[in-house]
Parts: C-alpha cells; structure tokens; sequence
C-alpha cells in the first residue's frame, strides 16, 4: 500500500501538524484500496455517516474516554441520531500518539495500518454487507499530539432484503444461508432478512445408507419465495417465485 507523505506543516514546537480532512480522505482511499485488493467493492462516502464520525472522534478526543460506548451511545445509536437509517453499522476507533507529530499520509496509514494487523477491526474494513462509510479525526487537547480516527461503515436500510424458504416436500431439507445452517423440517417455513445477497445453499441430508446431495444453490434475492417441492421421484426440487410484497 503506497504510503503517503509530505503533506502537512510544522508547528512552532517543530512537530508535524497533519492536514485533518485531507487525513479523512485518504482513510477512505487507503480502506478502498484494501477492499479493491480483495475483489470487493469500493465504499460511498456518505454525509450522515460522516458527520456522525466527526463528532465521536471530537468527543472521545476531549473527554480522553477511549470505547466504541465513550459518549453513552453504540456506534448504530450515533448514526441514526445523525439521521442514518440501516441494516448493518460497524466501527473502527484509533488513537495515534506522537510527540513529533505526523504529516497528513504518515497519521492515515499510521490508522490503517493498526486497523489491519487487529483481526476484528480488519473484518469491518473486509465487510461483505457494507457499502457506505463516513470518517472523522480529530485531534486532542494538549501539547502532545494525539489524534483519534473513527471509521463508520454502514449498509443503508433501503438496501436491505427478505426472503422467505418453506418446505412443502415430504422430508426434511437443510440450508445455508449468511455463515449459519439450518434444518427445514416438513411444513416449516422461514423468514430472511439480510443487508448483503448471500449464497442460499439447500441440501438433503444422507442417511444411513446413502449420502447427501445438493438441491440449489443460489444467491439470495429481495422479495423470492424459496419453495421446496416433492419431485417426481419424491427428491425434493425448488420452485423460486417473485412476491409482489415482502414476505
């Protein structure tokens, strides 16, 4: 990851004073980087989501309070209070601390650097169900410089999808579905709600003298009513159907 440097200026102490909405913007650029290297797509700026960083990194910046909870609120109660509605919010939180300072590229790598050797500040900037981000930095009271980085990932609310699975086959089937498996027994049917299009993989399971097979495997869609139904050698087979209203 290109480093970037040479963008800031030196206060009258002689430490580096970092250009804070240019930090912001290249956090953005670098987390997209890193995303792009793993075939995922880039993430939107958004408005709220960055008002909403701003004021934390500001807060946590004043009060020395060092948590997700500084302020009294999780990082979903702090976007909606700015106005963002969701399905999927999550938040990276760093503190860089200097007493030369830092330039503008050297404090925004400083931050993702720390965030992608800590496993789960590197899964938020990895998240599949994510698609808008606002940053904020700001820097702390006092002669040292010290400076916090908030990363707020969020999945719009408006992106979100449901779906619906039943089983109307004579035996019971299992599927996968966001990470998790789970049993479909006769006559049950089951409502999704996810913020990402996940694959829907539905199985048979074996017996005792025979194995499992696969049924469908699929990614998920808004609005899709996933029906299993008896076939004619009595294998279970799977009808897909567009509902006209959320299921």
């Amino acid at each position: 990851m290109e480093t970037l440097t040479g963008q800031g200026a030196a206060n009258t102490m002689g430490a580096l004073v970092p250009d804070l909405p240019k930090v912001e913007q290249h956090i953005v650029d670098m987390t997209n980087q890193v995303r792009q290297e793993k075939n995922l797509p880039a993430l939107k700026v958004d408005a709220m989501l960055s008002k909403a960083a701003r004021a934390f990194a500001q807060s946590v910046a004043n009060s020395g309070k060092f948590s997700h909870t500084a302020d009294g609120r999780t990082p979903a109660q702090r976007a909606e209070a700015a106005g963002y509605k969701h399905c999927d919010i999550a938040e990276n939180l760093a503190m860089d601390e200097n007493a030369a300072g830092y330039d503008t590229g050297a404090l925004a790598l400083q931050a993702i650097a720390g965030w992608m050797n800590s496993p789960p500040h590197r899964a938020n900037i990895l998240r599949a169900s994510i698609s808008e981000i606002g940053v904020g930095v700001a820097r702390a009271p006092g002669a040292k410089p010290k400076f916090i980085s908030v990363e707020l990932f969020g999945q719009p609310a408006a992106k979100s999808l449901t779906f619906k699975i039943r089983n109307v086959a004579k035996v019971a089937v299992t599927y996968a579905f966001g990470g998790k498996s789970y049993d479909l027994k006769p006559g049950v049917s089951v409502v999704h709600t996810s913020c990402s299009q996940d694959q829907l993989v539905i199985s048979q399971p074996g017996g005792i003298f025979s194995s499992g097979s696969e049924i469908a495997r699929i990614t998920a869609e808004n609005k899709k009513l996933y029906t299993l139904k008896a076939g004619a050698n009595g294998a279970p087979t799977l009808d897909i159907a567009t509902r006209s209203t959320t299921p």
